[in-house]
């Protein structure tokens, strides 16, 4: 009688397949055991592989941020959208060093781009972080004179690196902009291609959206830009022709969502989804508020309103997509399939009596996934 073998597997096999069963906080700690443990952890195969085992780290919430008046540090609040509270990141970004204070510029799948707050661009510093491990690293300095808006691309279900793209001044003309990348390969930036004439003057550079593997820019025009990082090819996107004002660009769940204002959005408005071949825009959402403000008086009363989240959501064919916006003192969350409200939670004080107001211009998703600088 013959008897196949089974495959040995080796002392590296055994520990990682032990190390992908632990939770994400005891699994950052287990590289401060030992050397073997923290070169296991720190292999990008391994990264990659805890981050398909565990989708449990898949989007978890939104920082909100907001300046003060001579505060060093940008006030910021933490929402998780699914998760445990006591899992969210500490609204805090004083672990950064830097006496300039820190404010987020951009956020993408569980990283943070921040930089100095109140200085000149001469004098400001970028740094790649991850809050819930309160680690960061600086970035090597920007030799230009603006930036216009810095942003990461990285997606751990397609690669365990993340990329960093800076749109900066041009020597050509104020019109002109030039794209540079860092990657943490090389350690540096590089430019990418030629500087490109902006189609639009009020591009929101500062508000990138990354999806399908490119980062996306909206404006007041007709089109959109959009960047793959590692084709480094430049391509316009189409915006619906009417004039309006940009009431919400973002993305969740693998989709491109934009919402447009034509009034005041106490008026009601659509959720638009972009096509996945980039060939327009369709309604995903049409809101009536009048039949949410029946149900809340804090929507009856308010005489404006701003949208922070939209979180796409289904599960086992059900919609349970919902929607957060600000009213004057209040956060508000509801359902999009049928207006039933949801209770928001947050792992710190929320003070409506400093009559702050919010925009989804001050959001920023915050994820859990599996990355250790």
């Amino acid at each position: 009688m013959c008897y196949s073998k089974a495959p040995k597997m080796n002392n590296n096999d055994v520990m990682s397949d032990i190390l992908l069963r632990l939770p994400l906080k005891d699994l950052v700690g287990c590289k401060c055991v030992c050397k073997w443990w923290n070169t296991l952890i720190s292999d990008p195969i391994f990264k990659l592989n805890y981050s398909l085992r565990n989708p449990q780290y898949n989007i978890s919430g939104f920082f909100l941020q907001k300046f003060l008046y001579l505060e060093l540090h940008s006030k910021l609040l933490f929402f998780p959208c699914e998760g445990r509270v006591d899992a969210a990141p500490k609204p805090s970004l004083s672990f950064i060093e830097d006496d300039k204070g820190v404010c987020i510029q951009h956020s993408c799948n569980g990283l943070l781009i921040c930089s100095s707050f109140r200085c000149g661009e001469e004098d400001r510093k970028y740094y790649i972080c991850k809050p819930t491990t309160k680690q960061y690293f600086p970035l090597p300095n920007l030799e230009c004179r603006t930036v216009f808006g810095i942003s990461i691309a990285y997606d751990p279900n397609r690669s365990p690196h993340y990329k960093i793209v800076s749109i900066c001044d041009s020597y050509l003309s104020k019109n002109h902009r030039q794209i540079k990348i860092y990657s943490p390969v090389t350690g540096s930036w590089k430019p990418s291609g030629k500087p490109f004439t902006v189609p639009d003057e009020d591009m929101l550079f500062n508000r990138g959206v990354f999806w399908n593997g490119s980062l996306h820019w909206i404006g007041m025009g007709i089109l959109a830009l959009r960047f793959n990082p590692e084709t480094e090819l430049m391509l316009t996107m189409p915006m619906p022709p009417t004039q309006r004002k940009p009431g919400y660009f973002g993305e969740s769940g693998g989709h491109l969502l934009l919402v447009e204002a034509y009034g005041p959005l106490t008026a009601g408005f659509n959720i638009m989804e972009m096509k996945a071949d980039y060939s327009g825009w369709f309604v995903k959402y049409h809101l009536n508020l009048d039949q949410v403000a029946r149900r809340c008086q804090a929507i009856e009363r308010a005489n404006r309103l701003s949208i922070l989240h939209i979180v796409h959501n289904h599960i086992e064919d059900v919609d349970e997509s919902f929607i957060v916006i600000h009213v004057p003192g209040e956060f508000v969350s509801f359902k999009l399939r049928d207006y039933s409200f949801m209770d928001l939670q947050t792992n710190n004080h929320v003070d409506s009596g400093l009559g702050l107001w919010y925009s989804w211009e001050g959001v920023y998703p915050y994820t859990n996934t599996f990355f250790y600088l």
